[in-house]
């Protein structure tokens, strides 16, 4: 089935808010907005109130729309409950994974190790958006998958913000680890992955608190 118009419309704000093209705290019009995506209103205040109901915007009557800010009480909330949900879908994914999945996911390990290597950012995030996709795929636990989707696009951009105190070669060789936990089908091993790359994302929320 192909993605609806608002579907698109939300792919398109979550770019933008990653790539920090939208402005944490900035209000901005709907034209703006429509501007700035491409789709018409109808589909972008469906994928507005989408990403409110996410707590990525706030819609304020007769102003416009909020980005919502960084918060890094908040960041380190998002980051306590992701661990439980991680955990979850990395060990489903190790045990129901596909041959087809197992492989994507070496070779997405090897593109991210290259792409961290090269300082590519945007080839990175995109990696990340893709390896969280084909993870909550291969767990078939829709569930989890829903209640991780804006925890995970809340990090992203939190990361965007602050990259400058992270270590993406560090990132890049834990994001490789969980990546060949599941694609080797080893839940424990995944789960260990996982917890690793939660904590040193907590480590890094609570170093940009400090360097700020």
């Amino acid at each position: 089935m192909s993605p609806s118009q608002s579907q698109l419309a939300y792919e398109a704000l979550e770019e933008k808010l990653v790539n920090l093209d939208l402005v944490p705290g900035e209000i901005y019009s709907e034209g703006q907005l429509t501007r700035e995506v491409g789709f018409g209103r109808t589909p972008l205040r469906e994928a507005l109130q989408k990403m409110a109901g996410h707590g990525l915007v706030e819609m304020i009557p007769r102003l416009g729309v909020k980005i919502t800010e960084i918060d890094f009480n908040r960041q380190l909330a998002i980051l306590e409950t992701r661990r439980a949900l991680d955990e979850l879908i990395a060990s489903r994914a190790a045990r129901r994974a596909t041959d087809d999945q197992r492989q994507s996911l070496r070779n997405m390990a090897d593109q991210m190790e290259m792409a961290a290597q090269k300082g590519d950012i945007p080839t990175y995030l995109k990696l990340d958006h893709a390896f969280d996709e084909l993870l909550d795929q291969a767990s078939r636990n829709e569930f989890a998958s829903r209640a991780l989707v804006p925890l995970h696009i809340h990090c992203r951009r939190f990361w965007s913000y602050y990259k400058i105190h992270d270590d993406l070669k560090r990132t890049a060789i834990l994001h490789e680890q969980l990546m060949r936990a599941v694609a080797d089908g080893d839940e424990k091993k995944a789960i260990v992955a996982t917890d690793a790359l939660v904590d040193y994302l907590v480590e890094f929320t609570r170093k940009a608190l400090e360097l700020v």
